[in-house]
């Protein structure tokens, strides 16, 4: 390349936007004249010459540029044409900084862009996220920590905003503002009236009182439809979808001469209605208010076996704050009867009850919140009256391991010696632990006449005995409440007790004492019917 063609390609614009480039270069300052390169380069020798010992000395003073620089030609010769080479890449827009590159890719290397370490995130996001997370569980478990340690000891009165002892929770006395720790508590319920309505054992004859002769009237069936069954059901305290059905009069046996119509009111209350003779049809009702009675059953507690919930599906247990106190049997699918003495001083707060229904395994999961808790008006911590009912916040849903009991009929009377059977979690032995499985023992009613000859004055009318003289089966501790039933000559099975008191668990002698449930028909009833 001549000098000419040198210079001509210094001044391209290639050129001078790689001579602004500062990061390879240091910039030359201008010379006045360029020393003109050889037409032709001589051939590079085989070997490389060796380098001179010495390197000519530069001149101790370069040339200075000249003030002002030669104006260029008007017209610039054409350069001579080049000989292809490599395609240089154009440099960045004049103004646009050039991304850097990394010197040991090599020139024309794409820039190198910048990525964030993995590591780099982590500590950025992970670290504060999970920071946040440990300390909101340790808030949350320390709060659950300072709940239950308060729940065991106090009570908080969300109107007057301060804590109370548990001992004063439910004690008879208002130490909260507006009585709030005395509102939801186990509550006497007297019940002086007698029930209107009445069913008979063999056969569930209905039977209503008529005010103005006083005396109780049969049903007849002419006109009968289920508006009425319903009504009925209602003075018993029943929800749901009675059934009926129709009995010949010659098959009841009760000495009852007077028939009757039933007129249904507005408010679903009843008025009986008499007529002169007998129904037309030759039959009265038979009434049922609930699909109870059936169980797959046709022994511990002590001296039991362990049973399936099948065989006894109105079977439940009560449980205090987790824990299994007493048992209960299933009236409907809203109410439970049980005894009055399961609720003493100190447990009578009705939030820390719960009732679990439907397994045969003790358990305290899913159990049943309670709303209300009645006990007898007349028990006053002694054996007398010794019943109680608890009224559900929610139905119970009814399966096979599911139904209520049947409730006696108020003319049941259990043959002294009759088989009855009785079910519970309680202890197994005098003294001993809870069952983890359902228990169930086969007894006999001992007359009241034998049962005073152990407890002297204490056995009343309202009370049954049933057990073994000989000892070795018998109820115990967390059996109470539990149903004592019997089969009867029909085929659905009655309760006809609730297990109460007795001297130990199955010693000789001392047989186990129940509330009679036919000497509390009126009260059950009652109870429900003013909560439905």
């Amino acid at each position: 390349m001549s000098a000419r063609e040198e210079d001509a390609d210094i001044e391209s614009p290639l050129n001078r936007a790689g001579a602004e480039d500062g990061s390879e270069r240091a910039a030359l300052p201008p010379e006045t004249t360029r020393p003109t390169a050889p037409a032709t380069r001589p051939t590079a020798p085989a070997t490389r010459p060796t380098a001179p010992a010495t390197r000519p000395t530069a001149p101790a003073t370069r040339p200075t540029a000249p003030a002002t620089r030669p104006t260029a030609p008007a017209t610039r010769p054409t350069a001579p044409t080049r000989a292809a080479g490599p395609t240089r890449t154009p440099g960045p827009v004049r103004g646009t900084p050039r991304p850097a590159r990394d010197p040991r890719l090599g020139v024309g290397a794409p820039p190198v862009r910048n990525k964030r370490s993995r590591g780099s995130v982590v500590k950025k996001y992970c670290v504060p996220i999970t920071a946040v997370v440990l300390i909101l569980a340790s808030i949350v478990v320390i709060s659950i920590l300072i709940k239950v340690v308060l729940d065991n000891y106090y009570l908080f009165c969300l109107k007057s905003f301060k804590f109370i002892p548990l001992d004063k929770w439910c004690d008879g006395e208002s130490d909260c503002a507006g009585g709030e720790d005395e509102q939801r508590c186990v509550q006497p319920a007297e019940i002086t009236t007698t029930s209107q309505v009445r069913l008979s054992e063999a056969g569930s004859v209905l039977q209503l009182y008529i005010t103005s002769s006083r005396s109780w009237s049969l049903i007849c069936s002419d006109n009968w439809e289920s508006g009425r069954a319903k009504a009925v059901c209602a003075q018993l305290g029943f929800r749901g979808d009675p059934v009926s059905s129709s009995v010949p009069i010659t098959n009841v046996m009760n000495g009852t001469s007077i028939f009757s119509n039933v007129q249904v009111q507005s408010d679903l209350g009843i008025q009986v209605i008499p007529i002169g003779g007998r129904c037309p049809s030759g039959s009265v009702v038979s009434l049922r208010c609930s699909a109870c009675g059936a169980s797959q059953k046709r022994q511990r507690i002590i001296g039991g076996s362990s049973t399936p919930i099948q065989n006894w599906p109105w079977q439940v247990s009560l449980q205090y704050m987790g824990q299994h106190v007493c048992g209960g049997s299933i009236v409907t699918p809203r109410w439970i009867l049980s005894a009055a003495h399961c609720f003493p001083k100190g447990q009578k707060q009705v939030d820390r009850w719960r009732v679990q229904a439907g397994v045969s395994s003790l358990t305290f999961t899913f159990a049943s919140f309670v709303d209300k808790i009645f006990v007898h008006s007349l028990y006053v911590a002694e054996k007398q009256h010794d019943i109680a009912l608890l009224r559900l916040k929610a139905d119970l849903s009814l399966s096979a391991s599911l139904l209520p009991v049947c409730m006696p009929g108020f003319d049941t009377i259990v043959p002294d010696d009759a088989k009855l059977w009785v079910t519970g979690w309680g202890y197994t032995a005098e003294g001993g632990t809870l069952a983890s499985q359902l228990q169930e023992v086969a007894i006999n009613l001992i007359s009241n006449e034998i049962c005073s000859q152990e407890y002297t004055g204490q056995i009343h009318s309202t009370m049954m005995c049933a057990g073994r003289i000989t000892g070795g089966v018998d109820t115990c501790q967390g059996d109470s409440g539990g149903p004592l039933v019997w089969l009867g000559d029909s085929s659905r099975w009655d309760q006809v007790g609730i297990v109460s008191w007795g001297d130990g668990c199955g010693r000789q002698g001392k047989v186990g004492v129940y509330t009679k449930v036919t000497s509390y028909l009126d009260w059950i009833y009652g109870v429900m019917k003013l909560q439905l």
